[in-house]
């Protein structure tokens, strides 16, 4: 039964935190996909549950939603009883990203898999998954870096906080007791926990490379020249802000020996231009690597994945503090690239989904 997510093994990422891993009919669960994806499946006291969204909110804010049981297990989300229980006991972190700003879907993907760029001064949230239903409290918080584009210089960081559900609504929640009706809770009863940050209103400038080639290796650059033949002017694998692929243009930045971040004035069908204050009273020699960059006004928000989050979040069936730390195994990359299972997004901006959103002007 271990496919239907009915185990006693451990909840690890190997074993997919014991949720399903079937496909359902013609559906398949993937990270790309808003209304079928893998982060929506909890357990409470019916069973394995699929929970449809319908106000585009995917998170314990929404109002307008309807559950499909897949597998009805009695006693799924307790601690179980005996050495052959099917009891996930205290319910378990398995998923933390960027929930995508646009509510897409697919999920936004700019470019054929580049990162997905927010503005200044813009709403977004981040979301924390459980393989059960969780009470989350109004007020529990994460911590969000912010780097530069290239993540080296740290600036202020932001909060992002989790808000409440409409509390004049009544919202179904399946415990041990059965069906009750929750409209006083101040905060949010899901699996799916929403904190939501605004983007800071000015951003970094940095240097973010997009292209490494070397000089043409026939070809050096004599001392003092302003000119440099190199073997390539386009790059064909990194996208930069709006997700055009980049082609070396005026404006842009060379490094090339001790040529560090020379300007670049003109740019020829094999050649590039920089002005003479960018040059060096040494030669250049055929084949030393060539840098080129672009001045990007960007900063990269990370998830501050030590702390995981602050504040009360406790397990729906026993009301017991859920685990707050976040593990590595936990970071999912549901856009982008495509990629579900993604260990080094803490590193590698890869897209909406990771641990990292980029802002831009």
């Amino acid at each position: 039964m271990a496919l239907w997510g009915i185990s006693t093994t451990d909840e690890t990422s190997g074993n997919n935190y014991a949720i399903p891993k079937y496909t359902s009919g013609s559906t398949t669960f993937t990270g790309v996909d808003i209304n079928n994806s893998p982060h929506n499946f909890f357990a409470d006291n019916r069973g394995w549950v699929y929970r449809h969204y319908q106000d585009g909110k995917y998170s314990g804010l929404s109002t307008s939603y309807f559950d499909e049981v897949h597998v009805p297990v009695a006693g799924l989300n307790t601690n179980g009883d005996g050495a052959n229980s099917t009891g996930l006991s205290t319910a378990t972190p398995v998923a933390v990203f960027f929930a995508d700003p646009n509510t897409g879907n697919p999920i936004s993907i700019v470019g054929g898999g580049s990162t997905n760029f927010i503005s200044t001064a813009t709403s977004a949230e981040i979301h924390v998954c459980f393989n059960e239903v969780v009470y989350a409290g109004a007020g529990a918080t994460i911590n969000v870096k912010v780097f530069d584009g290239r993540n080296e210089t740290e600036t202020t960081s932001i909060v992002a906080t989790a808000g409440s559900m409409t509390r004049d609504i009544d919202h179904p929640v399946y415990g041990q007791q059965g069906l009750a009706l929750e409209s006083n809770f101040n905060g949010q009863i899901s699996n799916r926990i929403a904190f939501s940050l605004t983007s800071p209103s000015t951003v970094q400038t940095s240097n973010i490379d997009f292209l490494v080639t070397e000089v043409t290796a026939s070809q050096a650059v004599g001392s003092g020249a302003t000119i440099i033949a190199v073997d390539a002017l386009a790059q064909s694998t990194v996208d930069l802000p709006g997700g055009q692929l980049r082609t070396v243009a005026i404006g842009d930045s060379v490094t090339a020996g001790g040529i560090s971040n020379g300007v670049i004035v003109a740019v020829g069908d094999t050649t590039v231009t920089i002005s003479s204050a960018s040059t060096i009273a040494a030669t250049v020699a055929a084949g030393t690597a060539v840098t080129f960059s672009t001045r990007t006004a960007q900063s990269n928000l990370i998830i501050d994945m030590t702390p995981g989050f602050i504040g009360v979040i406790t397990d729906l069936a026993t009301n017991v503090g859920v685990i707050s730390a976040f593990s590595s195994d936990i970071i999912r990359q549901i856009g982008g690239a495509g990629k579900i299972d993604n260990t080094t997004s803490d590193t590698n901006p890869l897209g909406v989904g990771t641990t990292i959103l980029s802002v831009v002007a």
